[in-house]
């Protein structure tokens, strides 16, 4: 017997392109990951009816109000923007393809209308022409990548307060055309990565270093954002840049190859032009979940520069990271001593060259 329900599609977008550079293996277990946080994050609220490669297919019986259901699907378009950054962080693998995680986008697509259910080899699959109708509105002319639509079935007349929809409409062919309303996504990750806009203090940080350097600020700020010289300064032999896929500087992702073959992966989380400082998270250990370094250079009288290096860590396993804190401080600060050293020699000796 057919019954009226509410449908939803979250699919993840860049998939093929992701698939390419990263291999079926990492991209299975990363793609994994990220539906069941999804999953998880929707905790039962919408039925699971199917998942289809990288897209989750949710419903639910009767018709969901569109001011509830935006609500929740922020909720799952947040937790999403979360769990790219910590698998590219976290990324482990040797070629640092599964740093590009910061590709992958989210769009849901929202119907509703009548549906049945079928057993199809023990399994229960959902039928009916707006089930059909759902999924053909995967492919759309919206021009965003990420993005909710809700179709005028789904959501009739009704106002969403202080969601600035745009209109649209499709043409399916044997399903007839479809009007709908879209909100673009990116004003919520652009508030997700706002909140992980911070600056390390001096007061909170494990780890404090800093030095004067007779260069101008303009110019050690160049010499930090340099990938040839910060190679150099950091004492690395390599550095890769892998920019976000939507510009800027925020979530560019460095994986770093060190003296001893070891890897890092590094994510930019706070970047300050103006102000010559900028802020990465990091994880360089099992012991530590979270470390949060900022770097930035401040104007000294004559032309000079203060540079600082604040470091935040959060331990893992509370007992054991907390009698090894000790000693990943003691490392750190070795390492970057070396490091601002050689960041003001290279910086004075180009001060130097510029004023000759």
């Amino acid at each position: 017997m057919a019954s009226d329900g509410t449908f939803v599609l979250a699919d993840i977008g860049g998939y093929t392109g992701f698939l390419t550079g990263v291999g079926i293996e990492h991209a299975k277990e990363i793609t994994s990951h990220l539906l069941n946080s999804l999953l998880k994050c929707n905790s039962g609220r919408w039925k699971l009816a199917n998942v289809e490669g990288d897209c989750l297919f949710l419903y639910r019986e009767g018709r969901e109000p569109p001011e509830e259901l935006l609500e929740h699907v922020r909720a799952l378009y947040e937790d999403f923007c979360d769990r790219t950054l910590d698998i590219a962080v976290r990324a482990s693998c040797p070629c640092g393809a599964c740093s590009r995680t910061n590709e992958l986008s989210l769009k849901f697509i929202v119907h509703a209308g009548e549906f049945d259910r079928q057993k199809i080899a023990n399994r229960e699959e959902l039928i009916g022409r707006d089930v059909v109708l759902a999924h053909r509105l995967l492919k759309n002319s919206v021009p965003l990548s990420e993005y909710t639509l809700l179709t005028r079935e789904y959501s009739g007349e009704s106002a969403v307060t202080g969601a600035p929809f745009r209109e649209g409409r499709d043409d399916f062919g044997d399903v007839g055309p479809v009007e709908y309303r879209y909100i673009d996504l990116r004003p919520v990750r652009e508030e997700v990565d706002a909140r992980r806009r911070f600056f390390v203090s001096e007061s909170e940080a494990a780890v404090v270093q800093t030095i004067d350097i007779q260069a101008p600020p303009e110019l050690v700020w160049w010499t930090m954002n340099d990938r040839e010289k910060r190679t150099y300064v950091l004492g690395q032999e390599e550095i890769t840049e892998l920019p976000p896929a939507r510009g800027g500087k925020i979530g560019e992702v460095h994986r770093c190859v060190h003296g001893d073959g070891k890897t890092s992966v590094e994510v930019m989380t706070a970047f300050d032009e103006e102000g010559h400082r900028f802020t990465m998270r990091a994880f360089p250990t099992r012991l530590v979940k979270d470390v949060y370094f900022t770097m930035g250079a401040d104007p000294l009288p004559g032309g000079a520069s203060h540079v600082y290096f604040h470091m935040r860590l959060k331990e893992a396993v509370p007992l054991v990271s907390h009698l090894m804190r000790p000693i990943i401080v003691a490392m750190v600060n070795k390492e970057m001593r070396g490091a601002m050293g050689r960041l003001k020699a290279v910086c004075e000796e180009e001060a130097t060259r510029r004023a000759a």
